[in-house]
């Protein structure tokens, strides 16, 4: 665990800022623009859903099959090459294909909403965010490979600065909704330029392609991997991206507005598991290649329980102050029809959180077809769940809709690897992190703070951190979190000492 830990711990740190950055915005920025937010993230939710079945699932390419490559004086075989031609191939046919496209969104999926005609509008706005989805997500898979992901975490964070920084520019009338979206592209195209640079400035930048190295047998097995890449980025999405724009679709731009915020409050939950994931991934497709069960194992075990404890912490922080935050918001009111939308988000972080590396340990093994129809059931259930939930409940409805499909999605998968690998993530220490959030979730609501909004909430969060925060050290529930501490102390202490 010690690359994990290390680069896990930069990124989840580089992550947290660009956390706080979002949640400010959250907070304070986009409930006073819900309709335009709600268009952001139609335009991004539908540009990933369009990008995750024209990538022709290249993006999973650039790790699955990497360590087959690796060969720096060849520059890796011309690899970054192959992925750059597949992915521009997949551009084309989309350019082919965006009439369909547009019929099956603006004519089909979204015909009933109120606000069609705003939709329309700025349809062809994804044209170029299709194109640098595309390619930004080769480049941040890519450059993953050498254990690298804070650069392009920053990258991240660049998007949640400038994106806030429109919205206040349209707040302040100096410019209107089209120049709002023409940032946004701007935005993509500034970190397409980004990973350029960095990938250059890693010695990894090598657009030459070798065609002679892709022989039979390994072209055989890329066709194939290619099929069930495609069709899993593509459920993948039809899973996580479509709830927005089945609001949008079945109830108004504004709700999705209300919801994208809910979204981005709850996404702080899962934000360690990013960089843990973009670590581990290659690692294990690398375990996987010399057979290394056990090093997979415990990997599996380590991140989840890591994952799990911060996931916990964090929730109880949003849930246990989630009151006194809707207060300090702009349009609170209209804000707290979304209360709700948060609870079941959060608990659907903390299953997917619990589950850790499900999909990759699958994605990477031998049996990876299997995560297509894993994906294919999420899909076909989410969207089931929300045409029977949102006419029932509304915009909480999305959110139950979500929870209920990512829990059984993630025991399905659970089952699946246990079957067939014989592991699986928990251990005492999840039986430990679960009763402890237990007593954490009943100490929030029997202290009582009745001050200033602000004030309730530094007073939880503090209570809450020692708490739970001290308890985990003590009864030593994960040995990778205890370490950090120590080696932080450790640094301190050193710092004291020669000031």
């Amino acid at each position: 665990m010690g690359v994990i830990q290390r680069q896990g711990l930069k990124h989840t740190i580089v992550s947290y800022f660009g956390v706080l950055i979002g949640l400010f915005s959250t907070i304070f920025i986009y409930p006073r623009v819900p309709e335009l937010y709600g268009l952001f993230r139609v335009i991004i939710d539908a540009t990933m859903l369009i990008v995750s079945f024209f990538s022709l699932g290249l993006s999973t390419h650039a790790v699955k099959f990497f360590p087959k490559f690796k060969n720096l004086k060849t520059g890796h075989h011309g690899f970054l090459g192959f992925l750059l031609i597949g992915s521009s191939i997949g551009f084309i046919i989309f350019l082919v294909c965006l009439p369909l496209i547009r019929f099956l969104f603006l004519d089909i999926l979204l015909s009933k909403s109120e606000s069609i005609k705003l939709l329309t509008e700025y349809f062809y706005y994804l044209v170029p965010m299709v194109f640098l989805f595309i390619f930004n997500a080769i480049f941040y898979k890519y450059v993953s490979n050498f254990n690298r992901v804070v650069v392009p975490n920053i990258f991240e964070i660049f998007i949640k600065i400038t994106v806030p920084f429109l919205a206040l520019l349209f707040l302040g009338n100096y410019i209107n909704t089209q120049f709002f979206v023409l940032g946004v592209i701007l935005n993509y195209v500034i970190v397409f330029i980004g990973f350029l640079i960095y990938t250059k400035s890693l010695g990894q930048l090598f657009f030459h392609l070798n065609l002679k190295f892709i022989k039979p047998p390994l072209r055989k097995e890329i066709q194939k991997f290619s099929l069930f890449g495609l069709l899993n980025a593509l459920g993948g999405q039809l899973a996580f991206k479509i709830d927005t724009l089945m609001v949008a679709a079945m109830i108004d731009i504004t709700s999705t507005g209300i919801y994208a915020i809910a979204l981005v409050i709850t996404e702080v939950i899962s934000k360690p598991a990013k960089g843990i994931i973009a670590i581990s991934s290659p690692i294990i497709s690398s375990s996987w290649e010399s057979n290394d069960l056990e090093h997979i194992k415990l990997i599996y075990q380590k991140s989840s329980t890591v994952l799990l404890v911060v996931g916990w912490l964090v929730f109880l922080g949003i849930w246990g102050s989630i009151h006194d935050l809707i207060e300090i918001m702009p349009n609170s009111e209209m804000i707290k029809t979304g209360v709700n939308v948060i609870l079941f988000l959060g608990l659907a972080k903390i299953v997917d959180l619990a589950t850790s590396l499900n999909t990759d340990i699958i994605g990477f093994s031998k049996k990876y077809q299997f995560n297509f129809y894993a994906l294919l059931i999420l899909s076909v259930l989410n969207i089931v769940f929300n045409l029977y939930f949102i006419p029932i409940y509304g915009l909480v409805g999305t959110a139950i809709a979500t929870f209920c499909s990512l829990t059984l999605f993630n025991v399905v998968k659970l089952i699946f690897i246990w079957f067939n690998f014989k592991i699986q993530p928990f251990t005492l220490a999840t039986v430990k992190t679960l009763l402890l959030a237990g007593l954490c979730w009943s100490m929030i609501y029997f202290v009582p703070f009745n001050f200033h909004p602000f004030v309730n909430i530094m007073l939880r969060s503090i209570l809450l951190t020692i708490v739970f925060g001290s308890l985990t050290l003590y009864f030593e529930i994960s040995p990778d979190i205890n370490g950090v501490v120590k080696s932080g102390l450790e640094k301190l202490k050193k710092i004291t000492r020669n000031k």
